[in-house]
């Protein structure tokens, strides 16, 4: 399972055709646009989906009325966002994911119907300037700790993406590898 996570950037145009030739070898793309507003990130995704990019491929970050309004994959929370129970219980079959950074909020996530979750951050990254990876001892634990699927993020890349595998998770999400 691979996910490629937008790196932040406002979605421009070279993000979008980076998006369009992607699609279709990753299970999916989450658009993690924070800086942008919900009407703003709405017309992104109106923009992805005019391109030709299917809806079932987009999970949205944060967002979960835009997920309902383009009939998306699902939604992704935040570790401290308190709707992923409420979302899920009032549409199940919508995928929700959440990030998470202990085995205390996997398990959490986990509760309150997540579908997946993504753990790390793994190794260290520019995404996290100046924090240490969790590491893959921390991804065996969070692993060992839930029966849904764990997928790692964090300064993945096709030279450690076997290890992180190994390790326990189900998948991996990537900003850099996709969009840097």
């Amino acid at each position: 399972m691979i996910h490629a996570v937008t790196d932040g950037t406002g979605l421009r145009e070279n993000t979008i055709a980076t998006v369009a030739s992607l699609y279709p070898d990753v299970e999916a793309i989450c658009i993690r646009e924070k800086q942008l507003s919900e009407q703003d990130t709405c017309l992104k995704i109106k923009q992805l989906i005019d391109r030709g990019i299917p809806a079932k491929k987009l999970i949205v970050h944060s967002h979960p009325d835009l997920a309902i309004q383009y009939h998306l994959q699902g939604v992704h929370f935040t570790e401290f966002d308190k709707r992923l129970k409420a979302f899920k219980q009032s549409y199940p079959y919508m995928k929700a994911g959440k990030s998470v950074h202990s085995v205390a909020t996997a398990r959490q996530a986990e509760i309150d119907g997540a579908d997946y979750i993504y753990f790390g951050h793994i190794f260290t990254t520019s995404s996290k300037e100046g924090l240490p990876g969790r590491g893959l001892n921390a991804l065996r634990s969070v692993t060992k700790a839930v029966s849904i699927p764990v997928i790692a993020i964090g300064g993945i890349h096709s030279g450690n993406v076997k290890t992180v595998m190994e390790a326990g998770a189900a998948g991996t999400a990537m900003i850099s590898a996709f969009f840097k």
